[in-house]
């Protein structure tokens, strides 16, 4: 069996793509090597950092949040949209984009079950610095039809390996997403089990393949995550 893994590897950032007066990910030394011949270090970060999972509490107050989320559906087989075609910059992906990756998967013999994860690939994250702010303003993005299209198939999970909120009237770059009205998010976070955000090495994996998707057990509305495939 091999694994691939698709999660980013977080480093200590000074900026942070969404609130630049806020902390990213920062790692504060408790002790040092040189002191006693080990190192603890404090980490003071946003929990949207790197590799992420977004429970539906992160739109709606009722909701369950990552404490909450079932494991069952985070464990299993995953459908894998490929959006490669989409995945240039500033690209909007529209309902049209997801039914001709819908018929490539058709091709190979492949539906979308009601109740899978699926996984959408457009290959971003490949040569980009995930921690500059350009990776976020210039990434491709569902539209809010798109998004509509997403959960009318009733995935139990959806992932991305872009910044997949779509770009507005309200919101162009990352430091204002946060004043946005967010109309994907809004979309499909009430509908799903939850969303798994900021994937990458989606173009080692075939279009259907088995994945654990595991956040850290935080009462909070997501959870840094670290998410595998397997491969037979």
């Amino acid at each position: 069996m091999k694994i691939v893994d698709l999660s980013m590897t977080v480093e200590e950032c000074g900026t942070n793509p969404f609130s630049p007066e806020d902390v990213y990910f920062k790692l504060t030394p408790i002790v040092r090597w040189e002191d006693k011949g080990f190192v603890s270090n404090l980490v003071e970060m946003t929990v949207h950092a790197g590799t992420h999972i977004d429970s539906p509490h992160h739109f709606v107050r009722e909701k369950p949040g990552v404490e909450q989320i079932p494991l069952e559906p985070l464990i299993g087989e995953a459908i894998v949209l490929d959006l490669t075609f989409k995945g240039t910059a500033k690209a909007r992906i529209v309902p049209e984009d997801l039914d001709r990756a819908e018929r490539t998967l058709s091709a190979q013999g492949i539906t979308i079950p009601r109740g899978t994860m699926l996984l959408l690939r457009t290959d971003w994250p490949k040569g980009h610095d995930t921690t500059d702010p350009t990776w976020w303003n210039d990434s491709p993005c569902l539209t809010k039809e798109a998004a509509e299209w997403l959960v009318a198939k009733e995935p139990s999970v959806l992932g991305y390996d872009f910044a997949q909120e779509e770009k507005g009237a309200d919101y162009q770059t990352a430091e204002e997403i946060l004043g946005s009205g967010m109309r994907v998010h809004r979309t499909i976070l009430p509908r799903v089990v939850c969303q798994i955000e900021n994937l990458t090495n989606l173009d080692q994996i075939p279009s259907r393949v088995k994945i654990i998707a595991l956040p850290a057990k935080w009462k909070t509305e997501s959870a840094p995550a670290r998410v595998v495939a397997l491969l037979d």
